[in-house]
């Protein structure tokens, strides 16, 4: 069955005009998907702060100045937090004035307090909005958390949706759906709105990035497989380096979520260009669909109607097997090495996603311009998305797997380790190995797609690829959680933290052999349940 089905398809192009453009169309669902999953590196930007008293500051009852040192007090400043009093983060402060009397207060906790912030003067975050500092910091990281606690619900639900209904049912309303959120997330009056609204996004977004995949690599015979992963992830890579540019010129957060909620209503006419996958429609038995549907691709790439593989298939759908067995999570622990190997790549794509979505959360608040920061970040992730496909077919995938795990733990242990073991070097060289760090993860998220569906058999494929996103999306719920101890420690610990977890990835990636077949016993196996 699948062999005709190829049979098919090879006839339609092998690829024309017809499957490259529909797969350009999908690409860009990639810029709505990226924007929504990244975006809180802004969102949640947490800007430098001073804690003050509502009572004691003369004329200055605003949350928003440009300079610390423009504020003229009517009292006499005993001291703040010794600290931070260098890096204008304080949360707490106390205050000498007529009398010999004192006083002492906390942010944002006190009804009397509240918080100056260093920032642009249209500036806006969730942060400055409804002062996430202080004792309310671990609440920004949270938010980010909640929204990956919805994209870990949206893979189950839709991966499930997309099999029964369709691909592109789930593509449009996962495309369409997002715009109503987004918009009702950018007028979010309080924060526990705002985290409801983006756990609901979340859940939306993956199911445009399931759907999109999946319609994307069901367009192509499997040679051309990696080259279409690829071009998805320069796409991703574009849109990692968007988002900064977008940022700079809309500061206000509220605003920022309309632009990259709304061009998404333009992809309406998607609903009449872009066609259900025709491997679904001929695995559902669905022919009228199918004929039309080749007749369209003909038409494009100007071929002939591929009478001859058509009937052969129409013959294999009459008498094929309806009670096809179902495999799950489970049958890829069934033997000992089909086990080891899962183990061991639930592990490496949950490292990959921490590190990934680590540094990209972190790259904000390190020394620096944080848009600059960010964008540099994404030109060298593009730069590691092009060079995928050349560096797998000269060097394989094993050797650059272990080379990129290697790199991107020592750029970020070093991030880390560096500024806090000597204090005079210049600050702007953590900046500089994270972003390395970014260049190493990039090469690392190319290569394990690629790389894990080879060590996987056909009939057990799609649920050992859905199983290690699962992994992936744990990754990005625990990831803001380890940017959290900035807050109760020193603020290089995430980045050691994230490194040593990429670390322990490269070596149990050794663990692999040359060869990627699971092994016969598999087989052996399945037969006998």
């Amino acid at each position: 069955m699948k062999v005709q089905i190829e049979v098919l398809l090879s006839q339609l192009g092998n690829p024309g005009r017809y499957q490259v453009f529909i797969f350009l169309l999908l690409c860009l669902n990639y810029f709505p998907l990226v924007f929504n999953h990244v975006i809180m590196a802004f969102f949640g930007s947490r800007p430098k702060h001073q804690c003050h008293s509502s009572a004691y500051l003369a004329g200055y009852m605003t949350n928003s100045i440009s300079n610390f040192n423009d504020v003229q007090l009517n009292y006499t400043v005993l001291g703040t937090n010794a600290s931070d009093v260098g890096h204008f983060e304080s949360c707490s402060a106390s205050y000498l004035y007529a009398g010999n009397q004192s006083m002492s207060i906390v942010c944002p906790e006190s009804d009397e307090s509240f918080l100056i912030y260093q920032k642009r003067e249209q500036e806006s975050t969730i942060v400055t909005e409804w002062d996430l500092v202080c004792g309310k910091a671990y609440l920004s990281s949270v938010a980010t958390t909640i929204y990956f606690c919805g994209v870990m619900v949206g893979g189950v639900l839709f991966g499930h949706l997309a099999d029964k209904f369709g691909r592109k049912p789930v593509m449009m309303i996962s495309l369409i759906m997002p715009v109503v959120v987004g918009v009702a997330t950018s007028y979010a009056p309080w924060y526990s709105v705002f985290v409801t609204l983006r756990f609901v996004q979340g859940v939306l977004m993956q199911g445009l990035q399931t759907s999109t995949y999946t319609l994307a690599m069901e367009l192509f015979l499997p040679q051309y497989r990696s080259y279409a992963g690829a071009i998805l992830e320069c796409f991703w890579g574009l849109s990692v380096m968007t988002v900064p540019f977008l940022a700079y010129l809309i500061p206000n957060w509220r605003h920022l979520q309309l632009v990259i909620s709304l061009p998404s209503v333009v992809a309406v006419f998607y609903f009449f260009v872009i066609p259900e996958s025709l491997r679904w429609l001929i695995l559902k038995n669905k022919v009228e669909k199918v004929e039309a549907q080749l007749s369209t691709i003909s038409a494009w790439n100007r071929i002939d109607f591929p009478h001859n593989a058509w009937e052969d298939l129409k013959l294999q759908l009459g008498t094929m097997i309806k009670d096809v067995k179902q495999y799950s999570m489970l049958d890829l622990l069934k033997t000992p090495k089909l086990r080891k190997r899962s183990l061991v790549l639930f592990y490496l794509w949950f490292a990959i996603s921490i590190g990934y979505y680590g540094l990209t959360w972190q790259l904000t608040s390190l020394p620096g311009n944080k848009y600059l920061n960010f964008f540099i970040a994404g030109c060298v992730e593009f730069v590691a998305y092009t060079l995928v496909i050349y560096i797998t077919k000269r060097f394989g995938r094993k050797r650059p797997l272990l080379i990129y795990f290697m790199l991107a733990s020592l750029f970020m242990i070093s991030a880390g380790v560096i500024p806090f073991a000597f204090a005079d070097v210049n600050v702007y060289i953590t900046s500089g190995l994270a972003i390395a760090g970014k260049f190493a993860m990039g090469g690392l998220f190319s290569v394990i797609f690629l790389y894990t569906s080879e060590l996987y058999p056909t009939i057990v494929r799609n649920i050992g690829m859905g199983s290690c996103a699962f992994w992936t999306r744990v990754g990005g719920v625990i990831a803001p959680q380890i940017i959290v101890l900035n807050h109760f420690s020193n603020k290089s610990m995430p980045l050691i933290l994230f490194g040593l977890v990429t670390l322990v990835g490269g070596f149990l990636k050794i663990l692999f052999p040359r060869d990627v077949w699971p092994g016969k016993g598999f087989l052996k196996t399945l037969k006998k349940m």
